[in-house]
């Protein structure tokens, strides 16, 4: 600490040096330049060791332009995602959730898959606050994929409003129940970018570019 008296005025300067934390190329020559010049005339640097560390600095060399071509691949990537995410806006998508949607009074679409045969599977559709608005009973499936038919009415008849509906798929056993996700479409609504893109389907939810099964288009 230096302290410096001008005029009867005592100014107090830090002059502590605050280390580096990452040190880069520079760093390492300069390190090696002050160790030539304060090496021991009489027992100078071995011509091996020297090689050795000219050696070692052209692998730190190389690191750092792998670390730099790194960033710019990052930087690539999350470009070609903002562009890629952006031209799904307004598209129409296949994945797994349980949230259909219907718009302009029609249902977008719907199916699930079966492992293995089914006496009986029931569709159970509500709507976003969980009130029941419809069923479908379905007999005697075998294993394979079924689209989910639904024209967008309620038990009595009634044409339902556009949004989102929860789907869910039972399958009764004797002693117990199972209930499979189906695949949905749904329509890209949003993006959010951040340090991991989400993609906003139907207004309300989010899910990453790898959930999407399929690309269905407008």
């Amino acid at each position: 600490m230096v302290s410096q008296v001008n005029n009867g005025i005592n100014n107090t300067f830090n002059l502590d040096r605050v280390p580096k934390k990452v040190l880069d190329m520079q760093d390492f020559i300069q390190l090696f330049i002050t160790q030539l010049q304060y090496q021991d005339p009489m027992n100078p640097i071995d011509n091996n060791e020297m090689a050795t560390q000219l050696a070692l600095f052209n692998q730190v060399d190389q690191l750092f332009k792998i670390n730099e071509t790194l960033d710019e691949l990052v930087s690539i990537t999350k470009s070609l995602d903002l562009t890629y995410v952006s031209n799904l806006i307004g598209k129409k998508i296949k994945v797994e959730t349980n949230i259909g949607r219907v718009e302009n009074g029609e249902f977008l679409g719907g199916e699930f898959t079966l492992e293995e045969p089914a006496n009986y599977v029931e569709i159970v559709v509500k709507d976003s606050e969980g009130n029941l608005v419809d069923k479908i009973q379905l007999n005697s499936l075998q294993a394979g994929t079924y689209k989910i038919e639904w024209d967008a009415r309620d038990q009595e008849g009634n044409k339902v409003s556009d949004g989102n509906y929860i789907f869910s798929i039972i399958i009764p056993y004797e002693s117990t129940t199972e209930t499979i996700t189906p695949t949905m479409v749904a329509r890209v609504t949003g993006a959010r970018f951040g340090e991991n893109t989400q993609i906003v389907i139907n207004e309300n939810y989010t899910i990453t570019p790898e959930d999407i099964k399929e690309l269905i288009g407008g």
